[in-house]
């Protein structure tokens, strides 16, 4: 099994629940309010570790009572925070999410994840080499990625970008890159491209992996477009869903399972995950995924691969 690096972001989630969301400028009473560790770096290094994977945290705290609380968290997920970057005189990262009727609004804080930067991967990056699968997002600053993803794909790493929140990808960038795994509304901003997703698909074969909530999973597998099915679930919070699918599908690659199965592994743990609240909290363990999977949900109707 390989070693797992996650670079990204990593917060204190604000949760507030209410029957309704707040319209501008007006006031609601909510329901519950509580707190959770998140930011998508944070997120899928959990929904790895939980899953079985060998993962390290590579962003940015502050030197706060936030930051604390993080690496308690953290630490009790068995993820590895050696190389962590505690910075002074700026707060962790923090988001405020209102949840209502399984969907949610999100505002999130940068604080010190500012600084998990070009100058904080260069003093970590003989490290970093020391992984084999190297996992980012996009709350931590472009610069940082674009200045480590080829020194990264120089040495044979694999590289997975789930880009989000979505930003323009330079296309030198995608091309080092091993794995793009946007979601379905998202793909054609990161790409810049009017292109219809079967023809984008077609153009990054293998790479290119496109995330359609209940419709499941696409790629274009050089033959022919792949449809990855999801396992129906009651939804409670689909907070972390992404994030989890991220995680387990590092995971997947990590152990060498094949893209495919790498896939329907995600799809699993995702669908797991919003059966719960909270953006960690409702991450699957390895057991748990492994029952759904043994018992071929998501694959009973005919076709369970659909192609084009």
């Amino acid at each position: 099994m390989g070693k797992i690096a996650v670079v990204g972001s990593i917060n204190i989630d604000y949760v507030i629940e209410a029957d309704r969301l707040p319209e501008l400028g007006e006031t609601v009473l909510g329901n519950h309010f509580f707190l959770s560790l998140g930011g998508k770096g944070a997120n899928q290094a959990v929904a790895a570790s939980r899953l079985g994977g060998d993962v390290a945290l590579f962003g940015s705290i502050g030197n706060d009572e936030n930051g604390q609380i993080i690496k308690g968290k953290m630490q009790n997920e068995k993820v590895d925070l050696s190389h962590l970057n505690t910075i002074e005189n700026q707060p962790s990262g923090a988001a405020f999410i209102e949840l209502c009727d399984s969907e949610n609004r999100i505002v999130v804080i940068s604080g010190a994840n500012k600084h998990t930067d070009v100058s904080y991967i260069n003093s970590v990056a003989a490290e970093l080499l020391k992984y084999d699968v190297i996992l980012f997002q996009l709350e931590t600053p472009l610069e940082m990625m674009e200045h480590i993803v080829p020194v990264l794909a120089e040495n044979g790493k694999t590289i997975i970008l789930n880009p989000a929140p979505a930003l323009r990808l330079k296309e030198e960038l995608i091309q080092k890159i091993t794995y793009l795994t946007p979601n379905e509304f998202e793909y054609g901003l990161i790409l810049d491209s009017n292109e219809s997703m079967e023809t984008l698909l077609k153009r990054y074969p293998n790479k290119l992996i496109i995330t359609r909530g209940t419709n499941g999973v696409t790629y274009f597998d050089g033959e022919k477009q792949i449809d990855v099915p999801v396992i129906k679930v009651d939804a409670v919070d689909t907070t972390g869903a992404g994030d989890t699918f991220s995680g387990a599908f590092a995971v997947g690659i990590s152990e060498g399972q094949g893209l495919y199965e790498s896939i329907y592994f995600g799809n699993v743990a995702a669908g797991l995950s919003v059966t719960k609240k909270g953006a960690q909290t409702g991450m699957p363990y390895r057991n748990e995924v492994e029952e759904i999977m043994k018992a071929g949900l998501g694959h009973e109707s005919e076709g369970e691969v659909k192609t084009n």
